[in-house]
């Protein structure tokens, strides 16, 4: 493994030349903020893990133990940012739930292109203690009785500026920032996000695709207010995507049993938490963290998914009843993400 130090020079010209560098087989377009497509970026975020820079992810907040990395690629690939948010024992909790972050990626994609998609690529990855100490400093085991440290691994965005995500004034003269946000406050609604956080909400700097994003998503579905407030939760505009009402009209039960019951799964043995690639049955539906027979298990309970549920019933209710009005797609609404797709 490549020792973590800083390389200040590294770090200035790898955003620019991220793109440039990647191979023909990943240069399909997916706008200025997510560089190469989500298949890809998953495959790279579950992949080997060779650390070439790493610095503090938010050094201005006390205590976070998040750090922005940059993972090699294989040969003739280019390194990648991720964001590394170490899950600290016993894997839930106030602003630790790695399955809210989980279920919040994987909710967005029962009605979301990928091109539009408001939350970065995200997994969970597990190594043992000796593994983990080789990379970070910090090795305690996530869960009891087990010799791994699980954390996130998401992936880290261009071009996007915490300052200013919510513009009403914007949502009232410009149709792609209209759509963005209205996708983007949709999401926030459905999980109830009780965060606003400063940095947790990030738009695009691009001057023609103000694209939105939200980026930490701990503190939703069933967690109490942080300090910070619940200021994404509410839907704060009156019309909103038809395209995307429409998705969420087709979204069943079944669907969001199957998305968000089982968000990760390990396999336990000899104290070593492997993940597996097809997750099982759901272990127990009343518990977010769940445990049997060599299994270890994330998902949300059968309660925080009967309040999805509740709040898309809510939402369609209250378009049917023009509370709430939509708008359909145009070439002036999508976003440049979306347009290269159209193109293809």
């Amino acid at each position: 493994m490549r020792s973590i130090i800083s390389r200040s020079v590294f770090v200035l010209v790898f955003a620019a030349l991220l793109q440039a560098f990647a191979p023909q087989a990943v240069q399909a377009q997916t706008g200025p903020n997510i560089l190469f497509p989500v298949a890809y970026i998953e495959n790279r975020l579950h992949g080997p893990l060779e650390i070439l820079d790493a610095k503090q992810a938010r050094p201005s907040v006390e205590g976070d133990r998040s750090a922005r990395v940059v993972l090699a690629g294989p040969d003739g690939e280019p390194g990648m940012e991720v964001l590394w948010k170490p899950v600290s024992p016993p894997g839930d909790g106030f602003n630790n739930e790695p399955r809210y972050a989980l279920a919040t990626y994987r909710l967005q994609s029962l009605f979301l292109d990928e091109c539009e998609y408001v939350v970065p690529p995200v997994v969970m990855r597990a190594l043992t203690r000796d593994e983990y100490r080789s990379l970070r400093n910090e090795a305690p085991a996530t869960i009891l009785t087990t010799d791994s440290v699980l954390f996130l691994l998401s992936y880290w965005l261009s071009e996007v500026s915490p300052n200013d995500p919510w513009d009403a004034a914007r949502f009232a003269t410009d149709p792609r920032y209209a759509r963005h946000w209205g996708n983007l406050n949709i999401l926030t609604h459905l999980i109830d996000h009780k965060d606003a956080n400063y940095g947790n909400l990030l738009v695009s700097t691009h001057p023609d695709d103000p694209r939105l994003f939200a980026v930490d998503n701990d503190v939703a579905f069933d967690s109490r207010i942080s300090d910070r407030g619940d200021t994404w939760s509410p839907l704060l505009v009156d019309r909103l995507p038809q395209k995307t009402i429409d998705r969420l009209r087709s979204i069943t039960r079944d669907d969001l049993e199957q998305a968000l019951g089982v968000v990760a799964e390990f396999h336990l043995e000899d104290g070593v938490l492997t993940p597996v690639a097809t997750f099982g049955k759901n272990l127990a539906n009343t518990r977010g963290v769940r445990s049997r027979r060599g299994r270890i298990q994330f998902g949300l309970t059968r309660a925080e998914i009967r309040q999805v549920q509740r709040r898309i019933d809510d939402l369609l209710e209250a378009v049917d009843e023009g509370r709430i009005g939509t708008f359909e797609d145009s070439a002036e609404a999508l976003g440049l993400a979306c347009l290269a797709v159209a193109r293809q």
